[in-house]
């Protein structure tokens, strides 16, 4: 398994991962496309991915706000029989990688409901702190 940061080469490999249901979702702001190029051009995004013989076959995204010593998870996507262990190795990198840019606190919001999410961030080692509300305005 190769882990590293995506390019805009990878782009189509990682719309086709993500699927057309994910492509497809109607609550990110803008268009998958340009919400994925956004995540992997803009230096306050970072898009991590493994690969296995060329295919794309997790990814770990979100922002990174290494100026204020944090990083924020989006989404850890992960799929075949060794889930857990792409995971696991997506994650060591991205800890690593935070390291590097001076983060010293990474973070992430679930959904109470998310309940393989919630367990996937307890088995990396991240711990709930306190009770949180999402709020949005459309404008």
């Amino acid at each position: 398994m190769n882990i590293r940061q995506a390019n805009k080469s990878d782009l189509h490999s990682i719309l086709e991962f993500m699927g057309l249901k994910q492509v497809s979702r109607t609550d990110w702001h803008v268009p998958s496309k340009k919400f994925v190029l956004s995540y992997i051009t803009n230096k306050h995004n970072f898009f991590i991915i493994a690969l296995e013989n060329k295919k794309v076959i997790g990814t770990i995204n979100g922002e990174l706000w290494n100026d204020k010593g944090f990083a924020y998870v989006g989404e850890i996507i992960a799929k075949g029989k060794n889930k857990q262990s792409i995971i696991d190795a997506m994650y060591s990198y991205f800890v690593k990688f935070c390291k590097e840019k001076g983060v010293i606190l990474i973070n992430t919001y679930v959904k109470k409901n998310k309940k393989e999410q919630i367990k996937t961030y307890k088995q990396l080692g991240m711990k709930q702190k306190g009770e949180y509300f999402y709020y949005e305005r459309r404008i």
